[in-house]
C-alpha cells in the first residue's frame, strides 16, 4: 500500500508540475538574437505537437483511488488492463446481456465488465494462451462467487478468428450472428507473456526464439530467421517492422546462418547491436530497432494482421443491432487496419434518412460524454472518428500503455 501512495503521490506532481513559460528581460543583443532564433524555431514544433494531437483525442478519464490500488498493488504481477474506465465508458449506457472478450488475458477487463452489469447473462472469454486461460478463469470464478451471480461463462483456448464457430458451439441460441451486445479486442501483449524470457517476446531477457502467441502452433521465430527465403525475411523487417535499416540486417541474418544461425534472443539482440550505427543514438539506437525487428518477428509468427483484419468483419457480424466492438491497437500497423476497416464496414447502399441518423447520433452524444466526434453510413456508426488514448495519469502508471489507441463502432 505504502508503494502505491507513493506512486499517486508521483503522479499528482508528475501532471501539476508542467513547465511555466519564462520572460527573460536583457538588453544583450546576443541573448535577444538567441531568444529571436528559438522563437522562430518554435512554430515548427508547435505545428508537430498539434497535427498529432489532432489524430486522437486524449481521455481525460481519470482513474479513482481504489482502481489504482487494486491494479497496481493486489494485480501487479498481473498484466494491468489498459484504459479500463474508457472501456468501461464504453459499455456502460445501455443494457449488456451478452459480451464477448477477444483477448481475455488475466481478465482485467472483464472481471470489471461483469462487476457492473449484473444483468449480464452470457459471456464468452477467448485466448490462446493456457497460462493467461488459467489465470483468466479463477479470476472470473472469484468474482461470479462475490456476486452470486447467475451469469453462463463460456471460457474457450481458440484465436479470435474463430469467434463465429466458438458462438455456434456454445449451443446457447442467443449467442449466434448477430446477437451479441458487446465485444472487446485488446491488441496489446500480455505482461505475462513480455516479463517471461522463455516466451522470448521481450528484448530484456535471454530466452528462445519463440514468439508463439498460441504455443501448440508450430512457426517459432528462429523458423523465419534460419531457413525462410531472404526476401521473406527482408519483406517481414520492412513491412512489418518498417525498419529502415532492414536490407543491412536481412544480409547479416542470411550470414548468420553460415555460422550455425540465431537460436535464442541474446543471438538476435547481439546482431542487431554489431548492425546498429553508433550514431543512432547509442543504446537507446539498438533498442528501438531490437523492438521493431521483435516486433515483425512476432507479427509474422502468429499472421496477427490478416487474422486482425477477418477477425473485424467476423466480429461486426456477429453484433447485435445497437451492439459495439471496441479494440485497443498498439502500434500504427494494427490502427490503419481497424481504422480502414471500421470505415470499410460502415459504407454500403441504402442510406438512412439523414434526420434520423442525425437524430440518433445526437441521442448517443446527450448520454455519453466519451463521445466527441463520430463517423457514420448506413451500416454502422464509429464512435471515435479518432482514437482515444490514455490520460497522462495512466501513461505516467503504466508505460506500456503510452502507445495504446481505442476505436468503437456501433452497430445500426
Amino acid at each position: 500500500m505504502a508503494t502505491v501512495l507513493k506512486l499517486l503521490s508521483s503522479v499528482s506532481l508528475a501532471i501539476a508540475s508542467k513547465p511555466k513559460k519564462l520572460i527573460h528581460h536583457t538588453n544583450s543583443f546576443s541573448n535577444l538574437r538567441t531568444v529571436s532564433s528559438n522563437a522562430m524555431r518554435m512554430p515548427k514544433k508547435t505545428e508537430a505537437a498539434l497535427a498529432k494531437e489532432k489524430r486522437r483525442t486524449r481521455s481525460d478519464r481519470e482513474l479513482d483511488k481504489d482502481t489504482i490500488i487494486e491494479l497496481y498493488n493486489n494485480n501487479s504481477h498481473l498484466h494491468i488492463p489498459v484504459m479500463l474506465p474508457q472501456v468501461l465508458d464504453v459499455f456502460s449506457n445501455f443494457e449488456l446481456t451478452s459480451f464477448v472478450d477477444c483477448t481475455l488475458g488475466a481478465a482485467g477487463h472483464s472481471t470489471n465488465v461483469i462487476r457492473g452489469h449484473p444483468e449480464l447473462k452470457y459471456f464468452v472469454g477467448m485466448d490462446v494462451d493456457p497460462v493467461a486461460h488459467d489465470s483468466a478463469q479463477s479470476r472470473i470464478s472469484s468474482v461470479l462467487d462475490d456476486n452470486a451471480s447467475n451469469l453462463k461463462v463460456f471460457t474457450v483456448l481458440r484465436n479470435f478468428r474463430y469467434i463465429k464457430s466458438v458462438l455456434r458451439e456454445t449451443g446457447e441460441k442467443h449467442l449466434g450472428t448477430e446477437s451479441v451486445d458487446g465485444i472487446l479486442m485488446d491488441l496489446g501483449m500480455s505482461s505475462m507473456q513480455v516479463d517471461d524470457p522463455q516466451r522470448g517476446f521481450s528484448v530484456l531477457g535471454d530466452g528462445p526464439l519463440d514468439m508463439r502467441m498460441d504455443p501448440q502452433a508450430s512457426l517459432k521465430a528462429e523458423d523465419i530467421l534460419n531457413s525462410w527465403p531472404d526476401d521473406d525475411v527482408g519483406r517481414i523487417l520492412r513491412d512489418y517492422g518498417e525498419e529502415s535499416n532492414w536490407r543491412t540486417l536481412q544480409k547479416k541474418i542470411i550470414q548468420a546462418r553460415l555460422q550455425g544461425g540465431l537460436h535464442s534472443t541474446s543471438d538476435l539482440l547481439d546482431l542487431i547491436r554489431r548492425v546498429t550505427p553508433a550514431m543512432k543514438g547509442g543504446r537507446q539506437g539498438w533498442i528501438k530497432t531490437a523492438t521493431r525487428v521483435f516486433q515483425a518477428l512476432r507479427i509474422a509468427v502468429n499472421d496477427e494482421l490478416k487474422t486482425l483484419e477477418d477477425s473485424l468483419y467476423s466480429c461486426y457480424d456477429c453484433l447485435a443491432p445497437g451492439g459495439r466492438l471496441a479494440v485497443i491497437s498498439f502500434h500504427s500497423l494494427e490502427d490503419r487496419i481497424v481504422k480502414q476497416t471500421f470505415l470499410n464496414i460502415i459504407k454500403g447502399n441504402e442510406d438512412m434518412e439523414d434526420s434520423d441518423m442525425r437524430k440518433m447520433i445526437d441521442e448517443i452524444k446527450e448520454k455519453e460524454a466519451w463521445i466527441r466526434q463520430v463517423l457514420h453510413g448506413s451500416n454502422g456508426i464509429i464512435l471515435t472518428k479518432r482514437p482515444i488514448t490514455p490520460s497522462e495519469e495512466e501513461e505516467t502508471l503504466n508505460r506500456r500503455s503510452r502507445s495504446a489507441k481505442l476505436r468503437v463502432i456501433q452497430k445500426i
